[in-house]
């Protein structure tokens, strides 16, 4: 008889990969075949991760279809197999898995769509945290500015793509017309994804602004997230962006 540890760790391998000999000999019949019992795990395992990607990327879904929308989750289950009970975490893997498999064709803008999908869910869940305001700058010595270091609210993501993604996004919310079409080569986005009291907000940022954030987002000090947001944009005004920053609720922490 083996070890309970054991029998779990292979009843969970047999549920992944199919090798139900492994375990079938230790599952008592009782009227149901032990391969048939398996099975029903199985199809749970696989119906729950379907749908909880499904729940996670909606857009996606509707863009791929129903059915193809099935096999790409049973792939990248298999590429990405659940290690824990709870499944909301489960789709951060996904934009690269979709990257992996459509890059250099007509549906790479997927990965990118996916991107912001996942975008949404993270601030959905993240920490709720009082922003600083301008206000904060008035205690810091001048001289400290260089090093002065900005922490992004935790309900905001950095989301940067080739492709028109929040337009591609919003053509296909439920309450959507169906009649715009997206023209792909539109043009890219550079997009602050932020959880507001009023919902979640997408805003398009000029290269400079984005450069900074992501700066920031890196822990990087003031003076090269400037540096970095004027190679973006050499007509860039960082005292403006910086207010423009503040009046976001973007900005949640000031440090030396």
């Amino acid at each position: 008889m083996p070890a309970l540890r054991d029998l779990q760790l292979r009843f969970a391998d047999a549920l992944f990969d199919g090798a139900d000999d492994a375990v079938a000999p230790e599952i008592v019949a009782n009227g149901i075949d032990p391969a048939q019992r398996i099975d029903i795990y199985r199809n749970n395992l696989r119906e729950g991760f379907i749908q909880a990607l499904a729940i996670g990327f909606p857009v996606i879904e509707r863009l791929v279809g129903t059915e193809y929308f099935r096999q790409l989750a049973l792939g990248f289950q298999r590429a990405h197999p659940s290690r824990a009970g709870n499944l909301h975490h489960i789709g951060g893997p996904l934009p690269g898995f979709l990257h992996e498999r459509f890059a250099q064709t007509e549906y790479a803008y997927l990965a990118d769509v996916a991107a912001l999908e996942w975008a949404h869910e993270e601030v959905l869940i993240a920490a709720d945290v009082t922003p600083i305001t301008v206000d904060a700058l008035r205690d810091v010595d001048p001289a400290d500015y260089e090093r002065l270091r900005f922490d992004l609210h935790p309900a905001s993501r950095l989301v940067t793509s080739s492709y028109p993604v929040v337009r591609i996004w919003r053509a296909n919310q439920p309450d959507a017309s169906n009649e715009e079409i997206i023209d792909l080569r539109a043009g890219g986005q550079r997009v602050l994804v932020l959880r507001t009291a009023e919902g979640t907000e997408f805003h398009s940022l000029p290269a400079g602004d984005f450069a900074a954030l992501v700066a920031f987002a890196r822990g990087e000090p003031l003076a090269v997230a400037l540096d970095d947001a004027q190679q973006a944009d050499a007509e860039l005004d960082f005292g403006t962006a910086l207010r423009r920053f503040f009046s976001l609720n973007v900005l949640v922490g000031l440090r030396t």
